[in-house]
C-alpha cells in the first residue's frame, strides 16, 4: 500500500510541476531547445576553504605556489644538464609537483583530501535561449552574453557523481526555459560527464548531444603513465613532428616549427631526449608511486582517462585492493558500466530518439612520451578513440596508394589526404573530422559549425549538413574548408616561404658549428 501510495504522490509531483510551468507562463514552444555546456578538464578554478574570508586559490596555481617553485625548477634543470645527478632532480620534479598540484590530491575513497571545492556560483535566472548565440569557448567562464549555459563541477571526481548534478541542473534548466528537453554540448572530459550521465538517466530530457573530442574512451598517455611505459629515447623526430603539429598551419606557428627542426639538426633535442630519459630510467618509478600517485592517481576523473587497453594493468600496478577499496568500487563502477559500454549506451539512447554528433581533430601525433608514438589526435586524445574507432594512418604518413577501405558500405570514408578511414567508426555518418585542429580550438567558424548541428531539425548527418564536408581545415583566413588530396601540396603564405628560405640558408653553417662546439 506504501508503495502505491509513493507512487501516487510521484506522478501527482510530475505532473503538478509541469501544469505550474504552463500556469505560469514558462512553456515554450520556440522550437530552439536550451543548450547546456559542459567543459573539460580543468576548466574551472578550485579553491580551499571557499567558505572563509579568504579562500585560497589551488588551481591553477597561484603566484605564491609558482614562485616557491622557482628554486626548485633551477635546480631540476642544473642537476639534469649539468650533474647529470637523476635523485636529486626527481626530487626536484616532485617538489615543484607538491608546491603546484598538490592540494588537488583526493584521499584513498576518491573524495578530495583537503577542503578543495568550485567556487560557489549563483544559478541562471535568465531565460537566454530563444536566440542562437552559441560560444563554447573552453577558456571562458559563464558567458552570459551568449546563449548555452555552462554546467560546473569539480573535475577531479568522479563522474558518476557529477553526472547526477547535471541531472539536477539539467532539470533546473527545463524549468528556467519551459522546455521538456535539453540540448547538450560536451567538450572533452565533459563527455564522461555527459556518458554518465546517459547511462543513468538515458536520455529523457536531452534532445540533442554533440560530442566534441571526447575523452568517453580515454586517451593513451594517461595509459602510459599509469604504467610506466615511458620512452622518450630517440624520439627527437617524434617530438619535432608532434610540436609541429600543436603549433599548427599559422605563419608563426610554422615558423616556430622550422626553428624546431633547426634545433633537432643540432642535436639540441636528441640530447635533452637523452638526459630526460636518463631520470626516467632511474627515478619514474619512485616520481609515479610517491607522488603521481598521491596527488592524481587518487582522482576518480583521471582513472576515467585510462583506456580499457590499459586500465586493469595500471590498476594492478599502483592501487592495493584493500588499502584503495573504496577507490576501486567507484573506478570500476565508471569504466566497465560507462566506457566498456558506451557504444550500447548510446544506442540505446539513439534507439529513444536521442540525435547526436561527434567531432574530432586529427593528423597531430600523440605526445610522443611511449614506444610507439605513432597515433593521430588532436595534440591530446587519440582519434581513434574520439570517433570510437575510425583506422588512421600513423601520424605524418598516408595510407599506401593500395589502401582499401576496411568497411565496404556502398561510399567512400577516406579522407582525401588518405589518413582517416571513418568507415570503421561506430557512426561513419555522424562523425567529422577536423585536421590540424588542437583540443581546445573553438575558431569563429568552428562554432559556426556546431550551430548548425545544433539547429538542424533532425538527425544531422555528413550529407545534410550544406556547407561541410566530412573531412575539414583551416584555410590562411581560418575558414573552414574541405581537406586536400595526399597529392596536393598545402598552401603557404609569402612570410613562411621566406622564413623558412632564411632559416635553410643558415642551417648548414649552425649545424656544423653548434656540432664542433
Amino acid at each position: 500500500m506504501k508503495k502505491i501510495i509513493s507512487v501516487i504522490l510521484t506522478v501527482v509531483i510530475a505532473l503538478s510541476v509541469s501544469l505550474f510551468a504552463v500556469a505560469d507562463g514558462r512553456y515554450c514552444n520556440c522550437g530552439i531547445d536550451p543548450v547546456v555546456f559542459v567543459h573539460g578538464f580543468g576548466s574551472y578554478s578550485l579553491y580551499e576553504d571557499i567558505d572563509s574570508k579568504n579562500p585560497a586559490q589551488v588551481f591553477p596555481p597561484d603566484s605564491k605556489a609558482i614562485i616557491k617553485s622557482v628554486p626548485s625548477i633551477i635546480d631540476l634543470i642544473g642537476n639534469l644538464t649539468v650533474t647529470g645527478n637523476t635523485k636529486r632532480s626527481a626530487e626536484d620534479f616532485m617538489k615543484v609537483l607538491e608546491y603546484m598540484m598538490g592540494r588537488l590530491a583526493c584521499d584513498k575513497n576518491g573524495n578530495s583530501l583537503y577542503n578543495v571545492t568550485i567556487e560557489n556560483r549563483p544559478l541562471p535566472t535568465e531565460d537566454r535561449h530563444k536566440t542562437p548565440d552559441y560560444s563554447f569557448d573552453t577558456q571562458s567562464d559563464e558567458i552570459t552574453k551568449t546563449s548555452q549555459y555552462s554546467f560546473y563541477y569539480d573535475f577531479r571526481l568522479d563522474p558518476m557523481d557529477n553526472a547526477k548534478d547535471l541531472n539536477d541542473y539539467i532539470g533546473y534548466i527545463k524549468n528556467l526555459t519551459g522546455h521538456s528537453k535539453v540540448a547538450v554540448v560536451c567538450h572533452s572530459q565533459g563527455n564522461t560527464v555527459v556518458a554518465a550521465y546517459l547511462s543513468m538517466y538515458k536520455n529523457r530530457d536531452v534532445s540533442k548531444v554533440i560530442f566534441l573530442s571526447p575523452a568517453y574512451k580515454g586517451l593513451s598517455l594517461i595509459g602510459h603513465l599509469f604504467n610506466s611505459e615511458l620512452d622518450i629515447r630517440n624520439k627527437s623526430d617524434d617530438l619535432e613532428l608532434y610540436f609541429k603539429g600543436m603549433l599548427g598551419y599559422s605563419p608563426s606557428g610554422q615558423f616556430i616549427g622550422a626553428l624546431i627542426s633547426l634545433l633537432n639538426d643540432c642535436g639540441v633535442l636528441p640530447y635533452l631526449t637523452r638526459i630526460l630519459q636518463d631520470m626516467l630510467d632511474d627515478q619514474y618509478e619512485t616520481i609515479l608511486n610517491e607522488e603521481l600517485l598521491r596527488v592524481f592517481g587518487t582522482m576518480p576523473a583521471i582513472w576515467s582517462f585510462c583506456p580499457d587497453e590499459y586500465y586493469e594493468r595500471a590498476k594492478a600496478k599502483l592501487l592495493d585492493p584493500a588499502e584503495y577499496s573504496g577507490l576501486i568500487k567507484r573506478i570500476d563502477n565508471y569504466h566497465y558500466n560507462v566506457q566498456n559500454k558506451f557504444e550500447s549506451i548510446l544506442r540505446d539512447c539513439e534507439s529513444r530518439g536521442m540525435k547526436f554528433a561527434i567531432t574530432c581533430g586529427y593528423d597531430i601525433s600523440t605526445i610522443p612520451v611511449a614506444e610507439n608514438p605513432q597515433s593521430q589526435s588532436d595534440v591530446l586524445i587519440d582519434t581513434e578513440y574520439m570517433s570510437i574507432g575510425c583506422t588512421c594512418a600513423y601520424a605524418g604518413t598516408c595510407f599506401g596508394d593500395n589502401y582499401r577501405q576496411a568497411k565496404h558500405s556502398g561510399r567512400n570514408y577516406i579522407s582525401p589526404d588518405k589518413k582517416i578511414d571513418a568507415s570503421t567508426c561506430l557512426y561513419p555518418d555522424r562523425t567529422w573530422f577536423f585536421k590540424g585542429q588542437k583540443h581546445d580550438d573553438f575558431t569563429a567558424a568552428y562554432t559556426q559549425f556546431l550551430t548548425k548541428l545544433l539547429l538542424f531539425d533532425g538527425q544531422p548527418t555528413i550529407d545534410n549538413i550544406s556547407g561541410y564536408s566530412q573531412f575539414m581545415c583551416y584555410d590562411d583566413d581560418m575558414n573552414l574548408i574541405p581537406v586536400k588530396g595526399a597529392d596536393e601540396p598545402e598552401t603557404k603564405c609569402a612570410a613562411v616561404t621566406a622564413a623558412e628560405s632564411v632559416i635553410d640558408t643558415v642551417t648548414p653553417d649552425f649545424v656544423r658549428r653548434i656540432k664542433i662546439w
